[in-house]
């Protein structure tokens, strides 16, 4: 036998069944909000039976903080004209305009005790047996309010704390650039969440030594930034990875040896995540340059006109695998090194092109006659141009050395 809805709506049983079932509380109130029926849900969220209920005003069958304070009835309290509930019941007796889920924040009394109770409401207008009557229907989101409340206070902790351990991290950076006079040294390094995994710093290693580096573990956000912040603090100059302080005279390590003691330092098992590291040393003394790569983007030097992408790399820190190697190059007044992150060469525009295709190779000979400060700068802005200034999809950093004249 089919089932027809219009039957159903015809029902007693049916309305009854689906009224009592309902999660929210139904009030169905006359003109002046005094309440005619409700379901039983009433009883479970405000504390009262459904006969102390009738024939109350809503706000005094509700337990109104103002209307228990002020001992007064619904609609005669000071601040009833404020009542978010009693205009809008009053706008769907009036004007048959409902509500729908409006938000409200107020103090009840239940069971003899104020609580605070978040709630959201609609209305709708009935007419019945030629009266005209307001269903005001109630939901309690307390719960789940107050548990967004807490997950925003926690987001906000975290937020404040990322957003300090940032502002450490960026305080890593190089503050002071060592032989200045005999060098120029320009840098960037901007993290896509905040924290990120690149790290860059240029270090005295001795009166005619200095040595730097450009880092990028894998990923970004805060576990790559710690563990980028655990590299820094292991190449630092006196924990002997730069410097071998064992004999008597300390002993600069080159390149290659320091990136090997860095791997040892770094097993991918130790962090589940691989560094990609240039490190190198720059002696002022013998007029070199000499640089070993574990895995980073190929770094270029500005040789007296000439530019040189350096192709020697070895495997990435983690890995055990192939030899990091090093070269050694002649470094004179006027030559320049640039290092950049694969920030900067995998950045998209709109039209998914990456900058390391399309701009990189037009960039190089343009950049051979800037200085270091103005190779960063240049980056920079073709790199804003080139992504619209759409938010980085990684961290972007890059380190520029010039060699200049006694």
């Amino acid at each position: 036998m089919p089932v027809h809805l219009r039957d159903l709506r015809e029902s007693n049983a049916f309305l009854n069944l689906l009224l009592e079932q309902m999660p929210a509380v139904v009030l169905l109130t006359d003109a002046d909000l005094h309440i005619l029926e409700l379901n039983d849900a009433y009883t479970a969220l405000f504390g009262q039976s459904r006969q102390q209920a009738i024939g109350q005003r809503c706000g005094n069958a509700l337990g109104c903080a103002f209307a228990v304070s002020e001992e007064a009835l619904c609609g005669e309290t000071s601040q009833c004209h404020r009542c978010q509930l009693r205009q809008a019941a009053q706008t769907a007796l009036q004007h048959g305009v409902p509500a729908d889920r409006i938000p409200l924040s107020h103090t009840f009394w239940v069971h003899g005790q104020p609580q605070k109770r978040h709630l959201e409401f609609s209305t709708r207008l009935i007419s019945f047996e030629g009266r005209s009557l307001v269903a005001l229907i109630l939901y309690d989101v307390t719960e789940l309010t107050c548990a967004n409340r807490e997950l925003q206070r926690q987001q906000a902790e975290i937020t404040a704390s990322l957003r300090a351990a940032g502002a450490i991290q960026q305080a890593l950076l190089p503050k002071t650039i060592p032989h200045s006079h005999h060098l120029a040294v320009a840098w960037h390094c901007q993290p896509c969440q905040g924290l990120g995994g690149d790290l860059l710093n240029v270090m005295a290693l001795g009166d005619d030594h200095l040595g730097f580096y450009l880092l990028d573990v894998a990923g970004h956000g805060p576990a790559s930034a710690m563990i980028s912040l655990l590299a820094h603090q292991t190449l630092h100059p006196h924990t002997g990875i730069l410097v071998d302080h064992s004999s008597q005279s300390p002993r600069i390590r080159p390149p290659e040896e320091v990136l090997q003691l860095l791997n040892r330092e770094f097993p991918f098992e130790r962090f589940e995540r691989h560094l990609t590291i240039v490190y190198g040393v720059v002696d002022r003394a013998a007029g070199t340059l000499t640089l070993s790569n574990a895995g980073h983007c190929r770094p270029v030097i500005f040789l007296q006109g000439n530019i040189l992408e350096i192709e020697t790399c070895g495997t990435i820190i983690g890995l055990e695998g192939v030899p990091f190697g090093q070269e050694t190059f002649s470094f004179l007044p006027g030559d320049r090194l640039l290092l950049v992150s694969d920030g900067l060469l995998e950045a998209m525009d709109p039209q998914r092109r990456m900058f390391g295709d399309l701009r990189w190779p037009e960039l190089l000979p343009a950049l051979a006659q800037a200085s270091a400060q103005e190779m960063v700068q240049t980056l920079l802005q073709e790199l804003g141009t080139f992504t619209a200034h759409a938010p980085l999809a990684d961290d972007v950093s890059l380190l520029a050395l010039e060699r200049l004249a006694h």
